[in-house]
């Protein structure tokens, strides 16, 4: 053991080349730097990849391979021939066993290390280190987490003393020391990264690539959401396969695949068959038989080019959201956690993949189509918005089953609606800002029919739901907004007496926990206790895209309060499929009675039964519609406000068309719009 001398420590890179985050080390009782070195030692000892690192006092179910690879990105090892080999820097870490040196390795190679330190000069809480890293160095952080990991690696190091106290952390003498003999970035010295596609006019994509996305919107819906296993790095994605499509060129067996993955990447069996879907899937990878398989004449023309921009064309015409999610930057930056939303609720995602879009992230930066605007947030390039001129995309999905029928929807309507549902899922998981979750939850309940009102603050009623109605029979919910960054609310976050006590202060009937989503039999089973109902965004957002489809009442909702622990929505369907049936026999009824218009022998005049004949047929009912039913339908149109049938002693006939009855109904929903 000896210490480095402070000559040597390493430069900073620049601040856009430094890593995101501090690498994954396992919490043990020897402390994260000794278990560090026990890594670089197995490294060195050549430990097979495959091996299931133990650390006393630690949990980490990891094997060496994902630990080599959250230590590549900070220098101390790398890979070679698929060999993980230690660097010198690492080498240097591994024989002087200097944790000053170690960490001065992390000052230089990832961001807000050394400059954390540097503003401990005076003491400071963690949200006014949080603040600084989000406002001076523009990390877009949402949760204290990344302070929180630096700062336990410099308690460990006896760099940082904490006052419990006051709750504020300030330099050591040891930490002063430390902080002379190391470089770090300033805020003002930060570079913007240029845009090396900005004076692009052509898109260098090959011929092939833009005739393989000619696609309708029914190819469009039916591609996968997954891209699938992709063994390596993910930015190396264009190397793996230009390596396995030189392994298939000509006709291979499925044991020689396996050899080759097993040696090349160190990959079981079936991590290596989980590939052979992803290939099949783009169509890169076809059988010849049970156990050989062959690459696609698509795989041998991109091999031609191995161009990550091809690559994106080609997983274009397989893959969800793909040119979609450029769509969607092209209005701003986003983050990962919001593209990962707007998947799930506009392109058909069933639920919030955050890997399946740093897939995409990687591939596109590697193709040049996006750029980090700033650490965390993404932004298009000109060669983006040039594609985006040129490509065909995905329709957004109105609803959750798009290929159900029911009524058109105005399209700013139809925008708005997804607005709502995705700052809904955005909020649920903003644990730094629980009133943001509860004014989504406001706007959303207001969008549904309701008197919402929000009250926010300690000790208070988040929001307040009142049904629109006189008070025999009106009702009142007192809703909780639980807001957490890993989206699960568990029995420890919910104080059922404070509940209570909120539905009694306000005179309420019912009382709602509204979160991300809900974990644990004991919560639910004392939500039952409790009367109270535990509603999901899942469910919450199911209500929103059904209303929006076939509106109904707010009393109807009564049904989804007076449930006590998981909300179940299914017991809004009775009344779902009495509107829906509504809605067809009007226009059945219509049909009718426009098609006999022109009839000579009944001149257009039709009764009660004369209908139900017609109509009783009709494949569009399950059962066919009652005498009872249709008189109801033509009494309603006949009405003098509505004015679409006219009536005689004879029976009655149209006065208009579809479109006529359309226009009429659509001018009174528009007078009913507040100004």
């Amino acid at each position: 053991m000896s210490t480095v001398n402070t000559e040597d420590y390493p430069k900073h890179r620049d601040w856009n080349a430094k890593v995101f985050s501090l690498p994954k080390i396992p919490r043990g009782e020897a402390g994260q730097p000794t278990i560090l070195r026990e890594i670089l030692k197995a490294i060195d000892n050549k430990v097979p990849y495959g091996t299931k690192m133990d650390f006393p006092g630690s949990t980490s179910e990891a094997k060496l391979e994902h630990l080599c690879r959250w230590l590549r990105p900070i220098g101390l090892i790398y890979k070679e021939d698929s060999i993980w080999k230690i660097s010198e820097e690492g080498k240097r870490c591994l024989e002087s066993e200097d944790d000053l040196y170690l960490t001065a390795v992390f000052c230089a190679n990832v961001r807000f290390i050394g400059e954390l330190l540097i503003k401990l000069d005076t003491p400071k809480t963690i949200m006014e280190l949080l603040d600084i890293a989000n406002n001076e160095y523009k990390l877009n952080w949402d949760t204290k987490s990344e302070v929180g990991n630096r700062l336990t690696w410099f308690r460990q190091l006896d760099l940082v003393n904490f006052n419990d106290f006051k709750n504020t952390y300030c330099l050591s003498d040891k930490g002063k020391e430390f902080i002379q003999n190391i470089s770090y970035v300033h805020p003002e010295d930060i570079e913007v990264i240029c845009d090396t596609t900005m004076n692009e006019v052509e898109i260098p994509v090959s011929l092939w690539a833009e005739e393989l996305i000619q696609m309708n919107q029914d190819d469009l819906k039916s591609r996968k959401p997954s891209i699938g296993y992709i063994p390596g790095n993910i930015s190396e994605i264009c190397d793996t396969l230009d390596g396995y499509i030189q392994l298939m060129y000509l006709t291979i067996d499925k044991e020689s695949f396996l050899n080759y993955s097993k040696k090349t990447y160190n990959i079981s069996a079936s991590s290596a068959n989980s590939f052979v879907t992803t290939l099949t899937n783009i169509n890169f990878l076809e059988r010849k038989s049970r156990s050989s398989f062959e690459a696609t004449e698509l795989a041998k023309k991109w091999i031609t080019s191995k161009s990550a921009l091809d690559l994106v064309y080609c997983l274009h015409a397989k893959v969800l959201f793909i040119f979609e999610m450029l769509k969607e930057l092209e209005k701003g930056s986003l983050s990962v956690k919001e593209l990962a939303v707007i998947a799930k609720v506009s392109y058909g995602f069933e639920s919030e993949r955050k890997e399946e879009i740093r897939k995409r992230l990687n591939i596109m930066q590697s193709a040049l189509l996006i750029q980090e605007e700033s650490p965390g947030k993404y932004c298009l390039t000109q060669r983006a918005i040039n594609i985006l001129e040129k490509v065909s995309l995905q329709q957004k999905l109105d609803s959750e089953n798009p290929n159900e029928p029911g009524p058109n929807t105005n399209e700013v309507e139809s925008s708005l609606v997804k607005e709502y549902l995705t700052e809904l899922r955005l909020a649920s998981k903003d644990s730094s800002n629980p009133a943001r979750f509860e004014k989504a939850i406001t706007s959303a309940f207001s969008n549904l029919g309701f008197n919402t009102s929000w009250l926010g603050g300690a000790g208070k009623t988040d929001v307040l739901i009142h049904s629109p109605s006189i008070p025999k029979f009106s009702y009142i919910v007192t809703v909780d907004a639980k807001s957490t960054h890993t989206g699960v609310v568990t029995e420890g976050q919910i104080n059922f007496d404070t509940l209570k006590e909120h539905k009694k202060l306000h005179s309420a009937d019912y009382i709602a926990v509204i979160g991300f989503s809900f974990q644990g039999e004991r919560l639910i089973k004392r939500a039952k206790e409790h009367k109270v109902v535990l509603i999901d965004i899942d469910s919450l957002e199911k209500i929103i895209k059904f209303h929006q489809q076939i509106p109904l009442q707010a009393n109807t909702y009564k049904k989804v309060f007076s449930q006590a622990g998981k909300v179940e929505i299914d017991c809004l369907e009775i009344e779902r499929q009495e509107i829906k049936r509504s809605g067809k026999l009007l226009q059945a009824v219509m049909d009718c009675l426009v098609v006999e218009s022109n009839d000579p022998v009944t001149e257009g005049l039709l009764q009660e039964k004369d209908i139900y004949r017609t109509l009783r047929h009709n494949d569009e009912f399950k059962t066919p519609p009652t005498l009872d039913e249709i008189a109801e339908m033509l009494h309603f149109l006949s009405s003098p406000l509505v004015g679409c049938v006219g009536r005689s002693k004879e029976g009655f006939y149209a006065l208009g068309t579809l479109s006529d009855a359309m226009n009429k109904f659509n001018f009174y929903a528009q007078s009913c719009i507040a100004k």
